[in-house]
């Protein structure tokens, strides 16, 4: 066993160790997690995915590894110990992924030891088979019902790819989508384990968990059973942007959408043999102004949409059916979509008009910079938003709404923004690239 740790971990040891195993039958992951009081298994079922060669046991690890965080988080220790052989690389990965992707959760149950655990594994010194790869085949893009990945799809088609979709576990809004895009799409069951709901339903730590870095590893799998290209995100520059500075650290609600992630997970997969184009974001140098524009050349999906994330509650009780009105998420994408669609078109796809309710004032106070920080949501730099609601503004059939009346004389306006973001974007996707930015 090898073993490091770094910072203090003052809940070491309350409930043991906990240790991390996986079974890999066929075409089901089993991920077992478990401390000297408590046993988890999560399952994640490919069989639906039509497989040309069998699960790659790298990617397998890689995704056992991430998921674990749902359960880690639970428990009340910062030892883990992982059952099996993992590269150094792997398990930098995994450090890194509980440091940055579980930070919103450590901040709002301070509980920072929780990012610095002592990992103890047996080190595995091989890379694996290679990478019989094919960057020529058709990509598999991630859906997950909102406007991002309607546009990754649109720009693919119109560049000539015939993207194949991907989702883990099915959703109504992914369906009216797919079922607009008109291709082939296939899902992964995954199955939380019912016990940990049940602990967190009894007062264990709960909270944000990085679920991209989860179903990244879970579209790698599929991507690479059924022999296609790269796996296309759908993820912009905005994602690159934090909440909070906490702990030494930015937390960032969205960082496995985020560059820095990205580029972790792209140098991981190269570090055990993989080839990193099999990984990136199309939208990354994005703001999400762009986004919203683009998105509004494709009113096909205007009723089909949707990005809150009620929508998408385990609790099938508690789901939206479509936008809830009331969230950051559905505030801030009414806010972004407002100056490039008519006011009668937007209230039409969201039930109401959210920028003339005063109710709303003090969330878009967060989410302009009016005050306290921005939420802890998939949301875009407050630049923009104050950007977004300034261009509102001056259009004459917005200027009486509450919001507006409210906060324009309140918010600080912006620079313009004339930098450019990196991305991993690579060559045989620079027409689609380009396509992004012309209007």
């Amino acid at each position: 066993m090898t073993s490091s740790a770094a910072g203090d971990a003052p809940l070491r040891d309350a409930a043991g160790a906990f240790s991390i195993a996986y079974d890999l039958d066929g075409t089901t992951v089993f991920g077992h997690y478990s401390t000297d009081e408590h046993r988890f298994t999560e399952t994640f079922d490919f069989g639906g995915i039509d497989s040309v060669r069998p699960l790659d046991v790298r990617l397998v690890r890689m995704l056992v590894l991430v998921a674990s965080l749902s359960y880690y988080k639970a428990v009340p220790t910062t030892e883990i110990v992982v059952e099996f052989p993992i590269t150094l690389a792997e398990r930098d990965f995994l450090a890194k992924v509980i440091r940055f992707g579980l930070a919103e959760f450590a901040y709002t149950n301070d509980l920072p030891g929780k990012l610095r655990p002592a990992i103890s594994c047996a080190p595995l010194e091989s890379k694996g088979d290679g990478d019989a790869w094919d960057p020529a085949a058709p990509p598999l893009v991630p859906v997950g019902g909102g406007k991002d990945s309607v546009v990754t799809i649109e720009l693919l088609k119109a560049t000539g790819w015939t993207p194949v979709l991907f989702s883990v576990n099915r959703h109504e809004s992914i369906d009216r989508c797919v079922e607009t895009s008109g291709l082939e799409y296939v899902s992964v069951a995954r199955s939380l384990d019912r016990r940990l709901l049940d602990l967190n339903a009894a007062g264990a730590p709960n909270g944000h968990v990085p679920v991209t870095a989860i179903n990244s590893l879970v579209a790698l799998l599929v991507a690479d059973a059924r022999s296609l290209g790269s796996v296309v995100l759908s993820n912009e520059r905005s994602a690159n942007s934090g909440n909070v500075e906490w702990d030494g650290i930015e937390v960032n609600h969205q960082w496995s959408k985020g560059l820095e992630f990205e580029n972790l997970l792209r140098r991981t997969l190269a570090l055990v043999g993989f080839n990193p184009d099999r990984y990136f974001s199309l939208l990354r140098p994005a703001r999400e102004l762009d986004i919203a524009a683009k998105f509004t050349e494709f009113p096909q999906y205007f009723s089909r949409f949707t990005s809150c994330n009620r929508a998408f509650r385990m609790d099938a009780s508690r789901r939206t059916e479509s936008w809830c009105g009331e969230c950051p998420k559905c505030l801030f994408v009414f806010l972004i979509l407002a100056p490039s669609l008519s006011k009668d078109t937007l209230v039409s796809i969201f039930g109401s008009d959210l920028l003339d309710d005063p109710r709303h004032i003090p969330l878009y106070e967060e989410i302009l910079g009016v005050r306290g920080f921005k939420p802890f949501e998939c949301v875009g730099e407050i630049d923009e938003a104050v950007e977004a609601l300034l261009a509102t503004a001056r259009l004459s059939e917005w200027g009486d709404d509450a919001v507006l009346r409210d906060l324009v004389p309140r918010v600080r306006v912006p620079v313009p923004d004339t930098t450019t973001s990196p991305d991993n974007i690579p060559d045989t996707y620079t027409t689609a690239k380009h396509e992004l930015f012309r209007h």
